[in-house]
């Protein structure tokens, strides 16, 4: 059975787990990071600490490769976790992409502080002469989600903020570069005056890959118990799986 990691900064990263899931056979250990979430503003320097400690956490449970769904981290430590480690490593950024190439036009793009300073979407994306990007850091989006305030007043005034731009320039598609923000994409779509392509790339990624399993086996391990994980992993899985909490962290 085929072995796959993935891992990021919380909760976020099951939106990935879960597309996967729904295509692919395998046998999944997570490891979301609630005790240090967010990565957002980060130093390079503890992002790459804290992917080691996850990944080498993950090691032991044989893992054939990885999936970096965090955006934070794939812009910063995807190269560093390849040299230091024997295996596959794909970052979401990379699936993002591709999912993106089939629009063109103008783009949003929503990430993290760490993701929009990277420039990492602008600069691939306007390799096409014909796309035109904006960037938005939502830097208050994910912990309001991790605090499963999706219903929250505050929420929505911030991503009223955040798709200002969008609504006044009528921006065709919008990337949700943080696999935290599937989780509040209704929220997303009802705040939008328009009709916009939103761009989720864990759906992409889960009809990329491929796997040569016959059966589901889907492990979660989280850093740190809360509230929060108690009642959004249940909403957020549409499998059975198994969950472990860390009682100290990593």
């Amino acid at each position: 059975m085929t072995r796959i990691g993935v891992f990021d900064s919380g909760l976020g990263g099951l939106t990935v787990l879960r597309e996967l899931a729904k295509t692919n056979k395998s046998q999944y250990f997570y490891f979301g990071d609630s005790l240090r979430v967010p990565y957002g503003g980060r130093s390079e320097e503890e992002l790459r600490r804290f992917s080691a400690d996850i990944v080498d956490f993950l090691e032991k449970f044989d893992i054939d490769y990885y999936v970096i769904a965090c955006n934070t981290l794939s812009v910063t430590v995807t190269d560093f976790l390849r040299e230091k480690y024997d295996k596959k490593f794909i970052p979401i950024t990379e699936l993002a992409l591709k999912a993106s190439e089939k629009y063109q036009g103008k783009f949003l793009v929503l990430g993290t502080k760490t993701t929009i300073n990277s420039h990492f979407y602008k600069n691939n994306l306007e390799k096409n002469p014909r796309n035109t990007v904006y960037e938005v850091a939502a830097s208050k989006l994910v912990d309001l989600i991790e605090a499963d305030k999706k219903d929250d007043k505050k929420l929505n005034e911030y991503i009223d903020s955040y798709i200002k731009i969008a609504n006044d320039k009528k921006i065709e598609n919008i990337l949700l570069a943080c696999t935290h923000y599937p989780i509040i994409r209704e929220n997303i779509e009802r705040r939008l005056d328009y009709k916009a392509n939103i761009i989720d790339p864990a759906i992409f990624l889960s009809q990329s890959l491929e796997s040569a399993s016959d059966d589901l086996d889907i492990n979660i391990f989280m850093s740190k118990k809360t509230p929060a994980t108690e009642n959004l992993i249940p909403k957020l899985m549409d499998f059975p799986y198994k969950l472990n909490y860390l009682k100290e962290g990593l």
